[in-house]
């Protein structure tokens, strides 16, 4: 089979995309990467010319890095299974991705009172969902109660990200839904915008925790439905016909272009990049920054998404060895030359980062002055704490220990192997070893909470920082491990919270910033990037709070 029959019986049937795609590995193997040339390409996006009238059909094959987990919604947590929950499930407000303002979905509109604790939505007449049930005021009502309590019976957790309510009350005269919180919440409207808040079936919500977890029990009313699954190797999504209750800021207002989507998870950089390059797929995510330019070369579109929330940092993790000792923590931070790992492994998509947060996310404070390479501040700091010996490999040592750090190769992150060879280097100019270890898929949530993991990158795509609290609170994740002896951090975390009010919001998130960076108690790295590849033939690509939209999307030929 040539590389042309594969074409067509990829692009002609979503059941045969995965077959097609095996082949090709096996028939083009690992291929070999263009010319790469040294400058920088910047962001090219799919949108169609006035002159182009988006046309219907085609099966959209996507290519994503990593494999999707389970679809049980209140506990969905990965990046990559929230992208096909995107496309599938509506919610009650839409974030739009231009001007990131809030905006009508399933709610027409909604009121807060003055208190910040009571909420009145009117919700939209007509809608369904892709069993023919209808999207009414008692699917609202049970669908927030089932986000905020979660169903213990089942095994079925809350969703974390989701405030206290007291009540939920509908009024089928003024066709509304009122949600009365326990406490005031500033996060509220903006997780009602994402993925895991997306309105699902009654049906949905009966089944057992186990058939939760499979997509398509996964019944919604959005623009896509999920026809069928093959754990980890595919997942086919197509049209929802009748589909007529899109955001008004939407540029389809109809069923979708494209009859189906099917999202193929595979891991290895060149099979998905070959895949793509042979049109074998219409776009993938992640690709080496050294292709992009070669990409943009040969007429295929390089799309850098850049969405407020979580820079990508490096979290201190106080259960290892030695990181309690403020000097030592502070020396990492200014051993670290984010402007040389810009300037040789990214391109113009990406950034330093400039505090833990993005530019965008509300509260956002530069703390890059706080952070800036200076090397000679880390060897005077590395001196304070006793680290004044040196073993034959220039490591720093103290009562005959070696300065040493272990960090895992971040699976969630193809370029996370060469951003910590450089960090390695540049760290050991300072006499400081960085152990990297290496793991796969499954293992590396367990490994890389090893006691012995002093480092461990993270970062959200989110537009509220409420991912901080949810990650460092002691309460919840607690990925620094300090087990609730910093009081004042979980001060930080919680404040913010129930402040209404912007200005002062953005003051405590000033704050928190700078207790986190005053503290050394993270690394920040780079800003967050999602980065795409599009075949020349896909027009009016989008995306809704990082994650990519489909539902616009349509195909020259």
């Amino acid at each position: 089979m040539n590389r042309f029959s594969l074409r067509a019986a990829s692009m002609s049937a979503p059941s045969t995309a995965r077959a097609a795609l095996t082949a090709l590995g096996l028939v083009l193997g690992l291929l070999s990467a263009p010319h790469i040339h040294a400058a920088t390409t910047g962001v090219k996006l799919s949108a169609s010319t006035p002159a182009e009238k988006p046309r219907r059909g085609g099966d959209f094959i996507y290519l994503d890095a990593e494999r999707t987990t389970s679809f049980q919604l209140t506990g969905s947590s990965f990046w990559q299974t929230s992208a096909v929950i995107n496309q599938v499930l509506d919610r009650l407000l839409f974030k739009d991705p231009e001007t990131l303002e809030l905006k009508p979905w399933i709610a027409t509109r909604w009121t807060v009172d003055a208190a910040g604790t009571t909420y009145v939505f009117t919700i939209r007449k007509g809608v369904s969902y892709s069993d023919g049930t209808p999207l009414d005021l008692a699917s609202v009502k049970r669908n927030l109660e089932w986000q905020a309590q979660g169903d213990k019976a089942k095994g079925i957790p809350r969703n974390s990200w989701f405030p206290k309510i007291e009540s939920v009350a509908t009024d089928e005269q003024a066709h509304t839904v009122t949600v009365k919180l326990a406490a005031p919440n500033a996060v509220f409207l903006q997780q009602l915008t994402a993925p895991k808040a997306g309105l699902v079936a009654h049906a949905t919500i009966d089944a057992s925790r186990e058939k939760q977890a499979i997509v398509t029990n996964l019944i919604g009313s959005g623009p896509f439905v999920a026809k069928s699954e093959i754990p980890g190797k595919e997942t086919v999504l197509v049209r929802r016909k009748g589909y007529a209750w899109a955001p008004e800021t939407a540029k389809n207002q109809g069923e979708t272009y494209i009859d189906s989507l099917t999202i193929i998870p595979v891991e290895e950089d060149s099979v998905r990049l070959g895949a793509v390059r042979a049109r074998q797929g219409h776009a993938l995510r992640y690709v080496q920054p050294s292709e992009e330019r070669g990409l943009a070369a040969r007429g295929f579109q390089v799309v850098g998404v850049r969405t407020p929330g979580a820079a990508n940092f490096l979290e201190v993790r106080f259960k290892a060895d030695f990181v309690d000792d403020i000097r030592v923590r502070r020396a990492l931070l200014r051993g670290i030359d984010r402007q040389e790992i810009v300037s040789k492994l990214y391109t113009d998509n990406w950034k330093a980062a400039q505090s833990v947060l993005s530019p965008g996310t509300i509260g956002f404070k530069d703390e890059s002055a706080k952070f800036a390479y200076d090397p000679a501040v880390s060897n005077r700091l590395l001196d304070e704490a006793g680290w004044t010996g040196r073993n034959p490999q220039g490591i720093r040592t103290k009562d005959g220990k070696a300065l040493a750090f272990n960090i895992y190769v971040d699976v969630y992150d193809n370029t996370s192997r060469p951003l910590y060879q450089l960090i390695q280097w540049q760290l050991s100019k300072i006499g400081v070893q960085l152990t990297i270890k290496e793991t796969d898929y499954s293992s590396y949530p367990t490994v890389s909470s090893d006691p012995s993991v002093a480092l461990r990158r993270n970062g959200w795509p989110s537009e509220d920082p409420f991912t901080l609290t949810v990650s460092y609170h002691s309460a919840y994740s607690d990925r620094f491990s300090l087990g609730g002896k910093d009081a004042e951090l979980d001060r930080l975390l919680t404040e913010h919270i129930a402040i209404n009010d912007p200005a002062r919001r953005a003051q405590a998130l000033g704050e928190l910033q700078d207790y986190l960076i005053d503290n050394a108690y993270v690394i920040p790295l780079l800003e967050d990037t999602q980065l795409f590849v599009l075949s020349p033939d896909v027009r009016d690509f989008g995306q809704t709070r990082s994650y990519p939209w489909f539902y616009n999307v349509w195909l020259v030929r």
